[in-house]
């Protein structure tokens, strides 16, 4: 058992030692299916390195509530995370591959993740189900936007990429709505499911001001 911790605690030195690299995304010199200008291609692939690093992080993230999401809300949100974590997961793996197939190296190692998503982090140990849905309302949100300014800025360079983009903006819609279902008042019932783990009639979802 000691020999063990021994072996895991050099582990993390040697871990610990690793510098972190910079963002790699070289262009391919060889014949490619992609815009004539290396400065258009340039610009498609950072859109779309940047997409995958958010979808990336979406995907983490989702399996991290995943796991942890507790609450009367447990079993469907625990059901739906999955499903989303397959969906990011699957488009992380198509915007990589459109940069492949533009000639750009995709960058998707965890410390590029980490060092380049710019997005909130979410809560680490048990993550109560209305937690949850707040989280993914406004991530999803931010995601969103920024998606859609990547399909405005490579539609003229690359209408090809920015269709894939416009696919990622319509999941991304998707999967904030049936977040926002769980919260959205009705004519009647304007709880907004503010009885699930609250004491205080505070509405589940409440943006702050």
């Amino acid at each position: 058992m000691q020999k063990a911790f021994a072996i895991i605690g050099v582990s993390l030195l040697v871990w610990a030692a690793i510098p972190v690299l910079a963002q790699e995304n070289p262009i391919s010199e060889l014949p490619k299916i992609a815009p004539e200008a290396e400065s258009d291609v340039k610009a498609v692939g950072a859109a779309l390195q940047e997409q995958l690093i958010e979808l990336q992080n979406l995907a983490l993230q989702a399996k991290q509530a995943h796991w942890n999401v507790s609450g009367n809300l447990f079993y469907p949100l625990h059901e739906l995370l999955q499903e989303h974590y397959e969906g990011y997961s699957g488009y992380a793996d198509r915007a990589s591959e459109r940069m492949l197939s533009i000639g750009v190296a995709s960058d998707g190692r965890a410390g590029t993740v980490v060092k380049t998503a710019q997005m909130p982090v979410i809560p680490g140990g048990f993550i109560d189900d209305a937690e949850v849905i707040r989280f993914f309302i406004d991530d999803l949100k931010l995601v969103g936007d920024r998606t859609r300014q990547r399909i405005r800025d490579t539609e003229d360079l690359d209408p090809t990429s920015a269709n894939l983009l416009q696919e990622v903006e319509y999941i991304l819609g998707q999967y904030q709505w049936q977040y926002r279902a769980h919260a959205q008042s009705t004519p009647t019932d304007n709880q907004n499911g503010s009885e699930l783990n609250q004491e205080n009639g505070t509405p589940l979802y409440q943006r702050e001001q």
